[in-house]
C-alpha cells in the first residue's frame, strides 16, 4: 500500500505562497520520511515540468494529484507529470442550489479531464456536512453530478459529524482519494457556510502567486498567521495516529475503499503537529504501514 503526503504539510500557507524550502528539498524530505507519493500545490507548477519529472525520478516519488481549481491547463500539466487527479481544495456554497452550481462546474472539468486520463474531484472540510433540505451539502454536491469525484478528508468529515466508512460506501466509486487526518472530537459542521454569491468569484487566491513581490507575499503570510492564531482551537481536535482519543477507524475506512472498483490514493495532511514536525509525519506514515491490512 502506497502512502502519500501533500507539499502543503511542509509549510502550510507558506507553501501556497512559494516561500520556504524548494520543491526538490521537499521531495527529498518526503522520501526520507517514508512516503511513496506526493500531492502538489499550484505554486509547485511554477517549476519547469521537466525539472519536476527529473526530481520525481531522483527521489523515486510519484505524483498522485494537485490541490488546485480545475482548469484544462492544470489538467494537462498533471497528465504530463503522470498525476491521477486535480482536486479542488474547497469552494463556498451553502444550499442545494449552490451545490448544484458547483457540481455543474466540476462536471464540465471532469469531461475535460477524461480526455487526458485525469480525474477531477472536490476536497471537503467540515462545513460541507452542514445539513439542509434533507441532506448534507456534500451529498447535494455529489448527487448533482456523476462524472466528478471527491477526495474525502476523513478527519474533517468525522469532525463535522459524518462517519467516513458509511459515506464512502454510500458513494462507492466516487472517492478518488482520502486525506488522512486524525480526529479526536465531533464538533459538527458549524454555522451555515458562506454563500458563493457573497464571496469573491470562484478561483484560487494563490493563483500566479510567485508573480507577487516577496514583500507582498510575506504580508499575506502574516495575515494568515494572525487569523490562524485567533482560530488555533480548530486544530485541537487533531491527534496522534492511533491515539486512544482518536475516533476514526482507519481499517474500516480501508475496507470501505477496497470495495470500490479502483484504488483510492491516501494522502496524509497535517495543519497542526502533535510533536516535532518531521517526527510527527514520519510516525504517521509508519503507523499506517504497520496497522492497516
Amino acid at each position: 500500500m502506497k502512502i502519500g503526503i501533500g507539499t502543503y504539510s511542509f509549510g502550510g500557507i507558506e507553501s501556497y505562497l512559494g516561500l520556504g524550502d524548494t520543491l526538490l528539498e521537499k521531495f527529498r524530505k518526503i522520501k526520507a520520511l517514508g512516503y511513496d507519493t506526493v500531492e502538489l500545490l499550484p505554486v509547485d507548477l511554477d517549476n519547469d515540468l521537466d525539472d519536476i519529472k527529473a526530481w520525481l525520478e531522483e527521489t523515486g516519488l510519484e505524483v498522485t494529484s494537485i490541490h488546485a481549481e480545475p482548469s484544462e491547463e492544470i489538467i494537462k500539466k498533471m497528465a504530463y507529470l503522470g498525476g491521477k487527479a486535480v482536486i479542488w481544495a474547497s469552494a463556498p456554497f451553502n444550499s442545494k442550489e449552490e451545490a448544484e452550481e458547483v457540481a455543474a462546474f466540476l462536471e464540465e472539468m471532469a469531461e475535460i479531464g477524461e480526455k487526458y486520463g485525469v480525474k477531477v474531484g472536490y476536497h471537503n472540510h467540515s462545513q460541507e456536512f452542514y445539513f439542509t433540505e434533507g441532506k448534507t451539502l456534500e451529498e447535494h454536491l455529489l448527487d448533482a453530478g456523476s462524472k466528478f469525484y471527491i477526495q474525502l478528508d476523513c478527519g474533517w468529515a468525522q469532525n463535522g459529524g459524518m462517519y467516513p466508512p458509511n459515506f464512502i460506501r454510500k458513494y462507492r466509486n466516487r472517492v478518488v482519494s482520502i486525506h488522512v487526518k486524525e480526529n479526536s472530537k465531533v464538533v459538527g459542521p458549524g454555522p451555515k457556510p458562506a454563500s458563493r454569491h457573497d464571496s469573491k468569484p470562484m478561483g484560487s487566491p494563490f493563483a500566479n502567486v510567485k508573480e507577487l513581490p516577496l514583500e507582498e507575499r510575506m504580508k499575506i503570510l502574516e495575515g494568515f498567521k494572525a487569523h490562524a492564531a485567533e482560530n488555533s482551537s480548530r486544530f485541537d481536535v487533531q491527534c496522534k495516529m492511533g491515539a486512544p482519543e482518536s475516533n476514526i477507524n482507519w481499517q474500516e475506512i480501508k475496507n470501505a475503499l477496497d470495495e470500490q472498483d479502483f484504488d483510492a490514493f491516501w494522502v496524509v495532511e497535517r495543519e497542526g503537529f502533535y510533536d516535532e514536525h518531521d517526527k510527527c509525519l514520519e510516525e504517521d506514515c509508519r503507523w499506517l504501514h504497520e496497522n492497516l491490512k
